[in-house]
């Protein structure tokens, strides 16, 4: 519990750590953003007029101040490019994202799990030395390279979604996961390569302990070895690596909404770069940061509750 109750401490500071440095990235980033709204029909008067409006004249410990404040509360400001709540732009596009994200990961722990147990199992087989082979393509494969791939070969050749035609969630649930699938291949396709290069090698390594012998000395076949000794130790290095992939998911899935043409947070995020909407960019980051540091903090409790050492230390 004090771990936990630590943990949750210093999440927290991370967060603010993070929201300052949001926020000050671009106070410091060159351009201005009422110049960028006002384009060229700006005037001096016209300029400082929108500036006042914007709060841009105002000291930055004060800018933050506010900004931080209201955004705990989930009030982004205003979008400068579309004159509306920020919160409500980005609400619709989180889910879509997320969703992406998960499914991915769902696929990434059913697909690299068993193969890697069944690589183990038939060590140096055909088998092991193709999936070995394949791994090394897949992991130099990047993943909006392999979207392409398969909007061509599934969506243009075979015909089973139509590129571009994104379902929305609440038209059709069933529809808007039939098309998430297919960038959701993308995305985890090298994450699977790593991660049963990873497990695999654990398993190896743990099938050489003293433990691991002990186990068939007293009767146990291979099955019951692997299940119910190795799987356990195996997997604790491979969590930590899941929580990464995972991480790196909400954030790299951005590129893959491009190549699909889904409206996440990818599609709305690169707009606002482009325009210059500052709000919509730092909500946007802030909501990737903060699934983050979430993460990060579930994968570093469910570390420590499965590894004992780590609660005798």
């Amino acid at each position: 519990m004090k771990y936990v109750i630590k943990k949750i401490g210093t999440m927290i500071f991370t967060l603010c750590v993070v929201c300052f440095l949001i926020f000050g990235a671009f106070s410091l980033i060159p351009g201005d953003p009422a110049l960028s709204r006002l384009g060229t029909q700006a005037t001096e008067s016209s300029l400082n007029a929108l500036r006042e409006q914007m709060g841009l004249n105002r000291p930055f410990l004060v800018r933050f101040a506010d900004w931080f404040v209201h955004a705990l509360a989930g009030d982004f400001g205003t979008s400068y490019s579309y004159n509306m709540p920020v919160s409500d732009m980005i609400l619709d596009k989180v889910p879509i994202t997320i969703t992406l994200t998960l499914l991915a990961f769902v696929l990434i722990v059913l697909v690299s799990i068993p193969l890697s147990i069944y690589s183990v199992m038939h060590e140096n087989g055909p088998v092991d030395r193709g999936i070995l082979i394949l791994n090394q393509i897949l992991m130099a494969v990047p993943p909006f390279f392999s979207g392409m791939l398969i909007t061509f070969f599934f969506g243009i050749v075979l015909k089973w979604f139509v590129p571009g035609g994104f379902v929305s969630y609440k038209k059709s649930f069933s529809g808007f996961l039939g098309y998430m699938l297919f960038p959701a291949i993308a995305v985890a396709l090298p994450k699977i390569a790593m991660t049963v290069k990873l497990f695999r090698k654990s398993l190896l390594q743990e099938k050489k302990k003293e433990y691991v012998r002990t186990a068939y000395s007293k009767g146990n076949d291979s099955r019951g070895v692997l299940y119910g000794h190795m799987m356990k130790n195996a997997l604790i290095p491979v969590i930590t690596f899941l929580g990464m992939v995972l991480t790196d998911m909400i954030a790299g899935s951005i590129i893959i909404e491009q190549v699909f043409n889904i409206p996440g947070l990818g599609r709305i995020l690169m707009t606002s770069i482009s325009n210059r909407d500052y709000p919509v960019v730092e909500a946007i980051v802030l909501c990737i940061a903060v699934l983050v540091i979430v993460v990060n903090f579930l994968v570093d409790v469910l570390y420590h509750v499965i590894d004992p050492r780590m609660r005798t230390e």
